[in-house]
């Protein structure tokens, strides 16, 4: 999430801000705001737009942004200057006179709910790994294949982006597929026969999957500069079809298509283990999460929390947070299940499906209800949203 501060003639509010938010931009005018806002319209931006007169309002009226920019217009206790922000589809018009950074601070945190719900009530979450064998995937594909299994009312996604030769397809039964990510990303639209032939698969009524790369040289096509972008509108454009896409990005590196699809998740599942060497790892991590404030929409999952020689959750919390604004929490801890994943993983079969009782799916499940499918009053809206996808997904069976 950006925070854009615009104001001609006052900084003040963006010098109050700094403390909180380092992904922080200030800008003189709203015309450098929308060329900073061409190049980053995949992140989600809260803009805070002060301003002195009726023209400076006005000039939002030919913007042309998406349902990812909060806007909030700060200016003086004015009807007339509220009535035409509201017009104008501003969130927020607030009295520069009877505000403080506390009032902002509470303000953008808010926005993140809103930015949520107008992207629709599909959710986009990523799966990350501090280093190799931490459970990413073991994690991510047995969580899209319960959640698909004992929820039938609900389409699931599962893409696998991870950067070395994928394996994911193995527990899938697709052992050689003949098209992968890499391919589905070239799609030009959402017709269903089209995306069959570029690499969707059908596991079963609700779970589909695209495999990911079979060879390491097609790791290069995420680092292409073209490709990213045709990478992010894949994933914008078929959640239009999902309840829940899960996206498998391996172990977590600091590169653009990763840290992209990051933003534009929903949910961030950062996997990690809880010893010593894990947690120097996760907190270089952690302080990206921070910087990039992904805070409140990420969530570290400790896997075999309890092997030998674990620190504590209490320990663990003391050096993730350590010099950092936020004291990050450990949202959820898997035991150590090593019997029941070692076999299914020598065998490459799904825990889920071996050994649906095992403590790691006891486990698994504590956390499907937590972050996926809890209890809820279904709007109005929510119902007709979900008969259209029902609808939509019901067409290809």
């Amino acid at each position: 999430m950006v925070i854009a501060y615009v104001s001609p003639n006052h900084e003040e509010c963006c010098f109050d801000l700094q403390d909180e938010y380092t992904e922080l931009q200030n800008f003189p005018n709203i015309e450098e705001f929308i060329s900073f806002y061409a190049a980053n319209r995949n992140r989600d931006i809260v803009l805070l737009y002060k301003v002195e007169n009726l023209e400076d309002i006005q000039a939002l009226e030919t913007m042309n942004f998406s349902n990812n920019v909060y806007m909030i217009v700060i200016g003086k206790d004015d009807v007339a200057f509220s009535l035409l922000a509201g017009k104008l589809g501003v969130d927020i018009y607030l009295n520069y006179e009877q505000i403080d950074s506390d009032d902002i601070i509470q303000y953008i945190t808010n926005s993140q709910n809103v930015i949520k719900q107008r992207k629709g009530n599909s959710n986009v979450s990523v799966f990350t790994g501090i280093n190799g064998g931490v459970g990413t995937t073991t994690i991510t594909m047995n969580l899209a294949k319960t959640i698909a299994d004992e929820h039938l009312d609900k389409n699931v996604l599962f893409l696998d982006f991870t950067d070395t030769k994928a394996i994911s397809n193995l527990f899938f039964d697709v052992i050689q597929p003949s098209k992968t990510i890499i391919d589905i990303a070239s799609t030009q639209s959402l017709d269903v026969d089209e995306l069959y032939n570029h690499g969707l698969i059908k596991l079963s009524n609700n779970l589909f999957f695209v495999p990911g790369i079979q060879k390491h040289t097609d790791k290069e096509e995420f680092g292409r500069t073209e490709n990213i972008q045709v990478f992010l509108n894949f994933i914008m454009q078929i959640k239009e079809l999902f309840d829940f896409i899960l996206i498998d990005v391996g172990v977590f590196k600091d590169q653009d298509l990763e840290i992209d699809i990051q933003e534009l998740a929903d949910d961030i599942f950062v996997i990690t283990e809880f010893n010593i060497p894990s947690m120097s790892i996760l907190k270089t991590y952690i302080d990206i999460i921070d910087r990039s404030g992904w805070y409140n929409k990420a969530h570290i999952i400790a896997n075999r929390a309890d092997a030998y020689g674990s620190v504590t959750h209490e320990e663990a919390k003391k050096i993730l947070s350590k010099g950092l604004k936020h004291n990050f929490e450990i949202a959820h801890s898997l035991p150590n299940d090593a019997l029941h994943l070692r076999e299914c993983w020598n065998e490459a079969k799904l825990v889920c499906d071996v050994y649906p009782e095992a403590p790691f799916m006891e486990g698994l499940r504590v956390m499907i209800n937590k972050f996926f499918i809890f209890d809820r009053e279904v709007t109005q809206i929510e119902k007709v949203h979900n008969k259209s996808i029902f609808s939509r997904v019901k067409e290809w069976l």
